[in-house]
Formats: structure tokens, sequence, C-alpha cells
């Protein structure tokens, strides 16, 4: 357990400064250099060539951590044979970017930002794959320094052109200059600290891959989809059309550095935990699954009740520099968005469980219905509602996998040893929000978030549930 603290801290560290660094610029910078369009333009270009580039994942990446992790004497077999599959994928993806773009219709501007970024991301798409050695490994700290390297190099060099009146084109130039330094880093460590690099094509581990990978790799897409899809339908249903995109873009980047959470822990380090459980230590599996729901509890709930509770106060602290109007527009999606961002500390774990467990068919399934269920709520609801309506349906959206993934994995797989810490959770935060209603016209949020978290904190511990170990 103390390697999965350990690693946790590795990638939470590395992660916090990335996330800070694109808060810094993505949050405070640009808002004040560039107008509402033109960072909208920038959101939609984002959105989309992520999307996209999630076709060269093809859902290789657990199942590829999950075999090395299990066959580590094989390393640079499974990665080297990922690694050729993954590339003809990129090509085939950054061509669909632009082809998407411009069959869309958008303008030369963002069509450019898709070129940059897209190529951006298929830099990052292989690294990711050398970055799997890290974690089937357990050793994310050379994830952690490859984090700080890139989201370092973005954050001096892209706030630096801002500050001297360089356009968002620019900025996009910069991150795919630190995607490649990334790259380049992720080689080496591999190379010098696990593994050589030369490799034998084999027709076996590959077919072992795609049988892992392909059944996730419509769920990812899926889960991608409803993910980053409300970004492109708010440019073209919205009635305010891609400003739009910046009031949700906005709270949206807010909420999303808050997921390094669940992300540092669950799918880094309890994912490996979690696989080798399942298929080698069954025994265990209840009290790791346990465990990683505690502390997804524990984390997202007061994060979802805080933010809901002061979306207005953030909104005014972050962007006083906006008129009245957009502070409010941002602060509407802020509200919702901030629920679903504590409900994915908790759909976290549903995903990597059933990620962890092969439970493919169930996946995708889960990830096609709540595709479909997004795509359905923000058709309806972004027309009349515009970025509030896009953030309504991830709401529901959460808490629909919320709901099955939960019951299936305790029908299914396995059931939680305890639930106690649930019911004190919810407590506290229920305490907690009323605590910040009554106080937050009176006491400035930056000192109103400091004692909430005091307040929280002390009333977990006083309940018994700061656990750090497994029972």
């Amino acid at each position: 357990m103390n390697r999965i603290i350990r690693n946790t801290s590795s990638l939470l560290s590395a992660h916090i400064i990335g996330r800070f660094a694109s808060l810094v610029i993505t949050v405070w910078l640009m808002p004040r250099f560039f107008t509402e369009n033109a960072q909208g333009g920038y959101f939609v270009a984002i959105a989309l060539t992520n999307l996209i580039a999630s076709l060269t994942e093809l859902g290789m990446q657990n199942p590829l951590i999950r075999e090395m992790t299990l066959h580590r004497e094989q390393t640079r077999h499974y990665l080297g044979n990922a690694l050729l599959v993954r590339l003809g994928l990129s090509v085939i993806a950054y061509g669909l970017m632009i082809v998407v773009g411009i069959s869309l219709g958008y303008s030369s501007i963002i069509l450019m930002m898709i070129a940059y970024l897209g190529l951006a991301e298929i830099v990052n798409s292989i690294a990711q794959l050398y970055r799997c050695v890290f974690r089937a490994h357990e050793e994310m700290k050379y994830e952690g320094l490859t984090v700080i390297v890139e989201r370092g190099i973005f954050f001096l060099v892209g706030a630096a052109l801002i500050l001297r009146g360089y356009d968002l084109l620019n900025v996009c130039q910069v991150l795919l200059i630190a995607s490649g330094v990334n790259l380049f880093m992720s080689v080496g460590f591999t190379r010098y600290r696990f593994t050589p690099l030369r490799f034998e094509p084999s027709r076996k581990i590959v077919t072992v891959l795609m049988q892992q990978a392909l059944p996730f790799a419509i769920g990812n897409l899926f889960n991608l989809i409803y993910f980053r899809v409300d970004a492109i339908m708010l440019s073209k249903l919205s009635p305010y059309g891609v400003d739009a995109n910046t009031w949700y873009g906005l709270p949206y980047t807010i909420v999303n550095a808050f997921t390094i959470i669940p992300g540092a822990f669950m799918m880094g380090a309890m994912f490996p935990v979690l696989s080798r459980a399942y298929e080698q230590e069954r025994d265990k599996l209840a009290d790791t699954y346990t465990f990683g729901v505690r502390w997804m509890t524990i984390t997202g709930v007061p994060l979802a009740v805080g933010l809901a509770t002061l979306s207005h106060e953030i909104a005014i602290l972050l962007f006083a520099t906006k008129s009245l109007n957009t502070i409010e527009k941002i602060a509407s999606a802020l509200q919702w968005l901030g629920i679903s961002g504590g409900m994915i500390f908790l759909t976290s774990v549903v995903l990597t469980v059933l990620r962890a467990a092969d439970k493919r068919r169930a996946f995708s399934i889960l990830m096609g219905t709540t595709a479909l269920l997004n795509i359905l709520l923000n058709v309806y609801l972004i027309p009349r509602y515009s970025h509030v309506g896009a953030a309504v349906a991830m709401v529901v959206s959460e808490a629909y996998v919320l709901i099955i993934g939960f019951s299936y994995i305790s029908k299914y797989i396995t059931k939680l040893t305890t639930t106690s810490f649930i019911f004190k959770t919810i407590v506290i935060s229920a305490f907690m929000g009323i605590v910040l209603v009554l106080l937050k016209g009176i006491i400035s949020v930056l000192i109103l978030i400091p004692l909430a978290v005091l307040f929280y904190g002390g009333g977990i511990y006083l309940l018994g549930e700061f656990q750090t170990e497994l029972e």
C-alpha cells in the first residue's frame, strides 16, 4: 500500500503543477488578452482534436498496462508492437481532424489551431505508450517528471508570448513543442531505466492486445464523446455560437483541474493493483475496491458541494475583468459542472474496475448508452439553455454512469466491505455546504475555501475515516 501512496503522490504532485500552469494560462491570462470569440475557437479546437485523437488509443492503453504488469519480462515486445499499431492510426486520425474541421465550416484560424493542436495530440498519444511502461512497473515518478517539464515549457513560454502580444496560434505552437519534449524524455527514461527499445514484430502480441483493446476502444471512444462532444455541439447549436464555448470552457477547465486526483489515484496507482487483485489475489479484491471507493467518496463529494455553493464567488474572483453578464454566464455553468466534477471521482472507480476486471462488453455498453444519452440531452438542452444546458447534460450523464456502473460491479465483480463512510461523508459535506451558504456573503471566498477544507477535514478525521491502509 505504501507503493500506491507513493505513486499517487508522484502523479498527483506532477499533475497539480501541470494543471496549475494550464489554469494560469487558460483561466487567468487568456480571458484578459483575447476576445471570447477567439478563446471559444481555442476550446473548440481542443475538444475536436482530443476527441479524434482517441482513435489512436484504440483502447490499447489499459490492456497494455495490464499485460506488462503481468508479464514484465516481455515489456519491450508489448511496447514495440503497440507502437507500430499506434503510428499507423496516428496518420489516419490526423487526416480526420483536418477533414472534420473543414467539413464543419470552421474559420481558417480555428483550422490552423486544429492543425497544431492535432499534431500535439498525436505526439502525446505516442508518448503515452511509454508512460504505460512506467505505470506497469509502478514507477510513476518518471511520468511525473515528463509532465512537469512539458507543462513547465508550456507555462513559461506560452505566458511570455501572451504577455508580449502574440496570438493564440503561437500558443498552440508552443504546446506542440512541449509535447515533443515530453516524447523525447519518455523514450529516454524507458530506454535507460526499464528496457531496450529493440523489439520483434509479433502477430501473437498484437492479437492479444487487440482482443482486449477493441471492445474497450469502442467504450473509450464513447466515453470521450460524452466528455468532448458538448463543446463541438455548443459551437453549432448554441444561439451564441462560439462565444458559448468560452462560457462553458472556462468553468470546465477549472473543474477539470481537480480530476487529476481520481486520474492519479485510480487510473494511475490503483489500476495495476486492481488488475493483479482480480487476476491473482482475488481474496484482496473487495478490500482494494472499497479502499478506492472510500477515498474517491471522501474527496469527491465535498468538492461537488463546495464548487456548486461558491460558483458565483469563484467566478467573480477569477474573472474580475469580465462584464457582470459574462461572469454570471460562467458561474451558472460552473455550478452544474462542479457537481459533475465531484461525481467524476466516483465514476472513475467504476471505469477503472471494469477495465481492470477486463469487462469489455459491459464497459462498451455502459459508455455507449451514456454517450447516446448525453448527445440526446445536448440536442434538446443546448438550443434552449446554451452552455448551461450542456453542463446539465454532463451531470445527468455522470449520474447514469454512477448508478448503472456500481450496480453492475456489485452484482458481477465484487462488493464493498463497508459503506459507513458514504453516510459520514454526505453528512459532513451537507453541514459544510450550509456553513458556506450562511457565510459566503460575509467572508471573502479566499478565506472561506480554507475554512471549508479545515471544517470538512476535521469532521472526517473525528469520524475516523482517514484510513490509509487496506483492511
